[in-house]
């Protein structure tokens, strides 16, 4: 199990640490992203709990953070999120199944068993998300921007701040799933940018995806 969360409020991204933390404590990432250049900065990527002291404080920078709970056999710190191709970032919640990673390997002719470096991969390379199998909740940094991806069985919330977190958080609603959302940090919006669909869903949620 592994959490994503993410403020322009650095108070606010540490409450949103302490929630999501019950899932995963055995590495975090903490990274910075200015909307005014579209620079990413991964500040830190260490195993151990969640850790955010010392940091120098920057204003106008929107803080992202990963924990994790390692759900495949890598365990090391060579697995710690995200997952970097050149200069795209690809943090992920969730976990692609054995049978899926195969399938993926082949197509993308990769022999890494981590299931977020595939589904990274796998979304730079344009091919469809609705072929990927298993669970999946997503925030990419491509091209200077910021996208958030979910299909139906991984959990994701925000507000009207753009406040994202993968736990419930106040006055937070879930964001649409089977979109990839472009982050609009100007109007404070997601985008609709690109659909797909959910391979297998087992479960039914009452108050909808």
């Amino acid at each position: 199990m592994c959490a994503i969360f993410g403020s322009f409020n650095f108070n606010r991204f540490n409450e949103l640490a302490v929630q999501n933390s019950y899932r995963g404590q055995h590495s975090f990432s903490i990274s910075t992203f200015d909307p005014t250049t579209g620079e990413l900065d991964v500040k830190r990527k260490l195993t151990g709990p969640f850790d955010s002291s010392n940091m120098s404080i920057e204003k106008g920078v929107y803080w992202i953070g990963h924990i994790q709970a390692p759900t495949t056999d890598g365990k090391s710190s060579d697995y710690i999120h995200p997952s970097v191709i050149d200069d795209s970032y690809l943090w992920h919640n969730g976990i692609i199944k054995e049978d899926c990673i195969k399938y993926m390997q082949a197509v993308l002719g990769e022999n890494t068993p981590w299931d977020t470096k595939l589904l990274h991969e796998w979304f730079e390379s344009g091919l469809d998300l609705s072929d990927v199998d298993g669970t999946f909740s997503c925030l990419v940094h491509r091209k200077r921007l910021l996208y958030l991806f979910r299909n139906e069985i991984s959990p994701m919330f925000y507000d009207e701040k753009l406040n994202i977190s993968s736990v419930r958080f106040d006055e937070s609603a879930r964001t649409p799933a089977n979109a990839v959302l472009k982050m609009d940090f100007d109007q404070m919006y997601l985008h609709h940018s690109e659909s797909f669909t959910t391979k297998e869903n087992p479960y039914y949620f009452k108050d909808g995806a």
